[in-house]
């Protein structure tokens, strides 16, 4: 078996990201879930801003995962903020089926995505961990 080219690499990735954006149904899903996985919990506005993609659309989505049982969501002043349903017995299989797709990311790919801080963090701590090495 020949090794795979760079090529092939990236079209085996986007052919898995295509793979996801089918089982959740669209785009806007597979992004909020990577979002999810990610941060923790996160606010529609947010996920919106980052990919530069519709708030009503992010919202739609977010109801959606929200009726189905796989989200929930809190208030935290005016803000409604959503995260995964953790009493549900499906949503841990579920996340750890993201958590594939999210783990395939290449790293240049995470930090372009998730470029912005949700929390602050205390002053010298390096921003990336690469490797053995920090680096800011």
């Amino acid at each position: 078996m020949k090794p795979l080219k760079e090529v092939d690499i990236f079209v085996f990735s986007c052919y898995n990201l295509s793979m996801l954006d089918k089982i959740l149904g669209s785009e806007t899903a597979m992004k909020i879930m990577f979002h999810l996985i990610h941060y923790g919990e996160i606010y529609p506005s947010a996920v919106a801003k980052d990919y530069k993609i519709s708030l009503s659309a992010v919202q739609k989505q977010f109801a959606r995962f929200e009726e189905a049982g796989i989200l929930v969501s809190k208030l935290v002043g005016k803000t409604r903020v959503y995260l995964f349903n953790r009493k549900s017995p499906t949503v841990r299989p579920f996340i750890d089926l993201i958590k594939v797709y999210y783990d395939g990311l290449s790293l240049d790919d995470k930090e372009k995505i998730f470029s912005t801080r949700r929390r602050p963090r205390r002053p010298g701590k390096p921003v990336i961990r690469k490797g053995n090495v920090l680096e800011d």
